[in-house]
């Protein structure tokens, strides 16, 4: 009995399991009208973060969507779909609920049911009114997000879609394709080289936007060859191409469903934004290309500073540069706001007096120019801070009753600054707080400027010293290095000596017996006087050198460094004193060997501290270094040096 309960039991538990996963996604139908409606995972209040909330995109397995909470959708034909929900949790560290798949089956059409297109169809062809990508959200690495391509012509004609996915830039894949929902008859083409087959054409039409779009189109117009020779060179700069074959010619629009996996390993700049673009080619007339940039997240936060081509080349810096932000924020209140506060904070290098507003959204005049000062933006300067402040303007709330478009909660302002002195070899950080009214504000993350790593080669060259009795003698050293460009903080260093020498011993006389041989006789000798003469390349490596700037002019360093002979030769010249040469005594006899240094030997190891003055972190210096080699081993070596 006890093990029939326990299997009633489980058996429940799994039903019960079964129709929650079942059940995240419910559905209200009546023939061919299907209601939907979405159970989600509770959110999380974040410390000091706006209230959560989820955004949806509902694909109704038809080849049309919409982005409302709980949408209604009448489908045209009978037959067997899957719809699909992707929810993305705003303001909430979880983990974004997966792709929730519903089957739905129309067995009957009631005509009488009006299908109508959702207003996030409707307000999708922004850009071009043609042609344009969207995504549901931005790129966090780990994560899916969800890429929509839509299209549509005054003519009816059939023809192809390309994706061109990974930057080359970048150096790595940032997404994977997780799959393609596509629809109308719409295939995928495996042939790698299909954008070899695209069809000759004349006129190219350029677009490019984010989300919320801008107020200018971003548009350019390419004719002739000249279209094609941008394809071409845009094609290049990406790593992945994907074609889709486009049937069932209509004028309405189309859509089709990319799933894109943010891989773990992509770049982790995020102030890096990604780009993907894509391109409409119709059988006949001209060919539309759209660029849509993702920025990089680490959290699913539509509040978010971001600066433009933040890695920077620091040897192509300048004094004055001009940097661009754009700062992103989403009114998630449950009515309009009509005051927005961003209260920037800018690196001290950046100079305020010089932003130059670009680009915003909602749009509006400068209040100098407005006579009521409503429904318009101003700019507040200071030392090191700026706030820019938009007066009198509507912005919906994503929990308002009737907004549905949830790019129309959405707002931005894009901006250039330059800096008032050349920027430290150093990331350097800003931020921003937002105010909704009179809400407390919400603070972004850092949008952080850094500078690509680089090398610096650098050549020495001085005379060293000899303070022992047994070290090699004076001379010119000469060497090369190599370390991190510019640097601020403590840094390692690599270096590389070479030193020619050529010494000749004082005459030593040694009294002893021997025999040495002369033309195959031996003859006896009493004693010998010697003298050696040496020419030795010697090489010196330093595997390890710590040093740092201490400021722009003085820098200090230790280390080691391991001395070898590397090549040259040692002439001995003696000069025997025969016994009986021919029955004469004491005849002198003149003998000279030569032998090769073997390379790395006579090796020793020199610790060393060292110090410079100059432009230590990059230019012309002049130093000095002591090398530690007891007492008959020491050198001082006096040194100029360039840092390039």
């Amino acid at each position: 009995m006890k093990k029939i309960i326990v299997h009633i039991v489980l058996l429940f538990a799994c039903f019960k399991a079964s129709a929650q996963t079942d059940s995240s996604v419910v559905v209200q139908q009546k023939e061919n009208k299907v209601a939907f409606k979405a159970s989600l995972p509770p959110l999380t209040q974040i410390p000091g973060a706006p209230k959560p909330f989820y955004t949806y995109l509902w694909d109704f397995g038809d080849g049309h969507f919409s982005t409302e909470e709980n949408p209604e959708h009448v489908y045209a034909k009978e037959g067997d779909y899957e719809a699909v929900l992707y929810a993305v949790n705003n303001y909430d560290d979880g983990k974004k609920p997966g792709r929730k798949p519903k089957k739905v089956a129309v067995k009957q059409v009631n005509k009488t049911y009006l299908a109508a297109v959702s207003p996030s169809e409707q307000n999708f062809f922004k850009a071009n009114g043609f042609f344009e990508l969207k995504y549901n959200c931005m790129a966090k690495p780990g994560d899916t997000m969800v890429l929509m391509a839509g299209w549509k012509n005054d003519v009816a004609v059939n023809g192809k879609v390309y994706l061109f996915i990974n930057e080359k830039q970048f150096g790595q894949n940032s997404f994977d394709t997780a799959g393609f929902r596509l629809y109308n008859d719409a295939m995928l083409i495996n042939d790698k080289n299909a954008i070899a087959s695209v069809r000759s054409f004349d006129q190219l039409l350029l677009t490019s936007s984010g989300s919320p779009a801008s107020h200018f189109k971003e548009e350019k117009k390419f004719s002739g060859v000249e279209s094609k020779t941008f394809l071409m060179n845009t094609l290049k700069s990406y790593s992945n191409v994907f074609a889709v074959d486009i049937k069932q010619a209509t004028t309405d629009a189309q859509f089709m469903f990319t799933n894109l996996y943010v891989t773990p390993g992509m770049i982790k700049d995020t102030n890096a934004t990604i780009v993907i673009t894509g391109l409409f080619v119709p059988d006949t007339g001209g060919v539309y290309m759209h660029q849509l940039n993702i920025p990089i997240v680490t959290s699913h936060d539509p509040n978010k500073m971001n600066l433009k081509q933040g890695r920077l080349n620091y040897r192509t810096l300048k004094k004055s540069k001009s940097l661009s932000y754009k700062i992103r924020f989403q009114n998630d209140g449950e009515g309009p706001a009509r005051k927005i506060k961003l209260a920037i904070t800018l690196p001290s290098a950046m100079d305020p007096q010089t932003i130059s507003i670009k680009d915003m959204s909602p749009y509006c005049l400068p209040c100098d120019s407005v006579a009521t000062r409503t429904g318009c933006w101003e700019l507040v300067t200071n030392k090191d801070s700026a706030a820019f402040i938009f007066n009198g303007i509507y912005l919906p709330g994503t929990n308002q009753k009737g907004v549905n478009d949830k790019d129309s909660t959405k707002g931005f302002v894009e901006f250039d600054v330059k800096t008032k002195r050349k920027l430290d070899n150093l990331p350097f950080k800003g931020r921003t707080a937002i105010y909704f009214d009179k809400n407390e504000p919400v603070i972004t993350n850092f949008a952080t400027g850094k500078f690509k790593p680089a090398l610096s080669p650098i050549v020495m060259a001085g005379y060293e010293m000899n303070l022992g009795t047994n070290g090699l003698s004076d001379g010119v050293n000469v060497g090369v290095g190599i370390a991190r460009l510019a640097p601020y903080k403590p840094y390692f260093q690599f270096e590389l000596f070479g030193k020619y020498y050529q010494t000749t011993t004082a005459q030593q006389t040694f009294q002893t017996q021997g025999v040495v041989v002369i033309d195959g006789k031996n003859y006896d000798y009493r004693g010998y006087r010697e003298q050696l003469r040496s020419s030795i390349t010697r090489i010196g490596l330093v595997p390890l050198h710590l040093r740092y700037n201490f400021n722009d002019l003085l820098s200090a360093g230790a280390g080691v460094r391991v001395d070898a002979d590397f090549a040259g030769s040692v002439d001995t010249s003696r000069t025997y004193l025969l016994n009986n040469f021919n029955g004469q005594l004491n005849v002198p006899y003149d003998l000279t060997k030569n032998s090769s240094i073997k390379i790395f030997s006579n090796a020793q190891f020199l610790p060393f501290v060292d110090a410079q003055f100059g432009k230590v972190r990059l230019g012309p210096q002049i130093g000095t270094r002591f090398y530690y080699g007891g007492t008959n081993k020491s050198y001082l070596y006096f040194y100029a040096s360039w840092r390039l």
